[in-house]
């Protein structure tokens, strides 16, 4: 292992967009339709993040018919040293939590029904507040 290979490992970990896919694929495997619609992100966009990290020997794929699944990969010392770091990195950033909570729900949909929605997640429903309290006469 080179200076060559360590600059490919940092540079692809060195993405805010591709630490973001790294840390959604430290809960497993994962098809590339449901990183878009965690990341939202265009197919184009999120496949050449994907690339580069695979380049990089941090993530590997397995493709199953239509569908690519990516999970982490590591088996390189630089890229090993880098994803065993990673994962008690950023775990209390608000865009990492947002990412987690996201990638469970696109878990919990599938593949098929998230591209079935054009690579989208369901909106949050609104938060009901209740009845106005009494006496509240809207501002009049």
């Amino acid at each position: 292992m080179g200076l060559n290979r360590y600059e490919t490992v940092m540079k692809a970990a060195s993405d805010p967009t591709r630490v973001r896919i790294l840390k959604i694929l430290e809960s497993g495997e994962i098809c590339v339709c449901q990183i878009i619609a965690v990341i939202q992100l265009s197919q184009p966009t999120i496949s050449n993040h994907l690339s580069l990290l695979k380049s990089a020997g941090l993530i590997t794929d397995r493709k199953d018919k239509k569908w690519v699944f990516y999970s982490l990969d590591g088996q390189d010392g630089y890229a090993g040293s880098v994803l065993r770091n990673l994962r008690g990195w950023l775990n209390d950033d608000p865009l990492i939590e947002r990412d987690r909570e996201r990638t469970a729900l696109a878990r919990n949909l599938g593949p098929v029904t998230i591209c079935a929605r054009g690579m989208t997640l369901p909106r949050r429903k609104a938060v009901c507040c209740g009845p106005a309290p009494l006496g509240d006469t809207g501002g009049a």
